[in-house]
């Protein structure tokens, strides 16, 4: 049983509470105390905003839910209007900024109508609420541009204030409700569904080419739920956790996801994600970009060259019994010094070649690999620390390990040029083209609670973010501008908001309009609040 448990509330002469905070209490079972029972906090709520004067029902300001209304007795929340009469006349939703940075924020929602990505939006979330809450996240995610400024004070200060106004001030800094209704499966369902049906629209081939990109989520990566929940506080260097993306193969936009533990590594799981986008999406998946742990007999026997099923697996080649690991290496060894077999990709030299091998009974493409940059600094780093060691190896050992750290096999159903297919595998196993940073694909909000369902929200949060970012780069790819500079060029430009709803621009700079006419819109010299927000934004009159 759930209950109200209040400290230091204090009332106004009219009975309205000035002060105080609360939590939510339940009581349990407990064999060792004296009445056999105890008290334990379930939940903080914060800041009593008001509260009835039984102590069952109240409003308050948590710091993970925000603005919200609480009953103990049914033991259900409730959102907060701004014409809520609990809350009317306590200047919650605050009155936004009357001068505030207009120029990144109108060019980029004109920019996501322009492609379609506002309709996709509005068509999975029509409530007005759930669909304002996407617009800010996804107007902080990509316009922050590597700031630490927190989501509500982002869109505090930005034109962006203006349009969202059911939304209450602050609760967007700590947004666990808007996590949660992400996490939930017909969110994710809703959202790509909507979107394979643009992109269609566009290219019908659109999903008919996909692969699959299983990548780690390691423990070094900072607040990673899933390896919190799953780890029970001992340190661990094992991964934990995976996640699985469905990318289109023309445009490499994800189409699905997926986390998976990040020990089962099997065929069952590229089945079940098959299964999943052909059920849900009508997807075809033709091609599987994989980690080593997923080079078993039975993954390698289901795709290995001139199987029936006509699809193409690339796997890195695992450094253990069973594989010709070394014996590709003494294979190519004699070839490694020939110059023929070198390639250069982002500073680094390469050796590559191709062999024909057999795994597990199995015909497999092998391309065998020596990052020369790499070998050449982990053999400096080993003996700077291991001298004395390395000096009693034969000379058959000292050879292995000149290469050993930067040798590596790849795994193919697919014949290419080994530059080819490092080129493919490569661009299709950096999580970084995906999400906007290799580090920060999971830097989570200060969320309550580590949960499943709030990860895969903000997953899915990120998703969208990272496909307007897609998107944005590939149109700013012909006139040869930097997404950071755009973004932060454009925010020189402000704007003032009158009192009839009216947004006064600023005359923009020379280089604000060049990069307003590079994506084909033009600079308004004020903004007709409720137009915009009706035919741009698709909100209902007076949301």
């Amino acid at each position: 049983m759930a209950f109200i448990k209040v400290q230091k509330l204090v009332r106004n002469e009219d009975g309205s509470v000035r002060s105080g905070s609360a939590s939510i209490l339940v009581t349990e079972y407990d064999r060792s105390a004296k009445h056999l029972s105890r008290h334990r906090i379930r939940e903080k709520l914060g800041k009593v905003i008001s509260l009835d004067a039984t102590g069952k029902r109240g409003v308050f300001l948590s710091p993970t839910r925000g603005l919200v209304a609480y009953d103990s007795v049914s033991d259900v929340f409730e959102s907060i209007g701004k014409d809520d009469p609990r809350v009317r006349g306590l200047d919650l939703f605050a009155e936004p900024e009357i001068h505030t940075v207009f120029g990144d924020v109108y060019l980029f929602l004109r920019f996501c109508e322009k492609s379609g990505l506002l309709r996709v939006l509005r068509t999975a979330f029509p409530q007005d609420r759930e669909y304002e809450r996407v617009l800010s996240h996804l107007l902080h995610s990509v316009l922050k541009d590597g700031s630490r400024v927190s989501c509500d004070d982002f869109i505090g200060k930005s034109f962006a204030s203006y349009l969202f106004d059911d939304i209450p001030s602050g609760s967007l800094g700590s947004d666990t409700a808007y996590f949660s209704m992400m996490g939930e499966d017909a969110s994710k369902v809703a959202f790509f569904k909507a979107f394979v049906t643009h992109m269609r629209k566009k290219d019908p081939e659109f999903g008919n080419g996909c692969y699959v990109d299983s990548t780690p989520l390691p423990n070094t990566i900072r607040d990673n739920p899933f390896n919190a929940l799953c780890s029970h506080g001992m340190q661990s260097t094992s991964i934990q956790t995976r996640l699985v993306l469905v990318l289109d193969g023309k445009t490499g936009f994800p189409v699905w996801f997926s986390i998976i533990p990040g020990n089962v590594l099997d065929l069952s799981t590229l089945q079940s994600t098959m299964e999943d986008v052909a059920e849900t999406l009508d997807i075809r998946i033709d091609d599987f970009v994989l980690d080593a742990g997923y080079a078993s007999r039975e993954t390698i026997g289901t795709f290995h060259c001139g199987n029936e099923e006509g699809k193409t697996m690339t796997v890195r080649m695992p450094a253990k019994n069973g594989y010709p690991y070394k014996t590709l290496y003494h294979q190519a060894k004699k070839l490694m010094d020939n110059a023929k077999y070198e390639f250069i990709r982002e500073g680094h030299t390469y050796f590559g070649k191709r062999f024909e091998t057999e795994v597990f009974g199995f015909k497999m493409h092998a391309y065998v690999y020596v990052d020369r940059d790499n070998a050449l600094e982990g053999c400096r780093g080993y003996r700077l620390k291991h001298e004395d060691e390395y000096q009693k190896l034969t000379d058959k050992e000292k050879n292995w390990t000149s290469v050993r750290f930067g040798f590596f096999i790849l795994l193919s159903t697919e014949m290419k040029e080994p530059d080819a297919k490092l080129d493919d595998y490569f661009g299709r196993t950096r999580i970084e083209t995906v999400f906007k940073t290799s580090k920060e694909y999971l830097n989570l909000l200060p969320l309550s609670k580590w949960s499943d369902l709030t990860v895969r929200g903000k997953i899915l949060s990120d998703i969208i973010s990272t496909i307007a970012l897609l998107q944005l780069r590939k149109t700013l790819i012909g006139p040869g501008i930097s997404t950071c500079k755009l973004i932060g060029k454009t925010q020189s430009l402000m704007c003032t908001k009158k009192k009839d709803g009216t947004v006064i621009v600023e005359v923009p700079n020379k280089q604000v309009k060049e990069f307003y006419e590079k994506l084909k819109i033009q600079v308004p010299s004020s903004v007709d609040l409720e137009t915009f927000k009706t035919e741009t934004l698709k909100l209902k009159t007076g949301s």
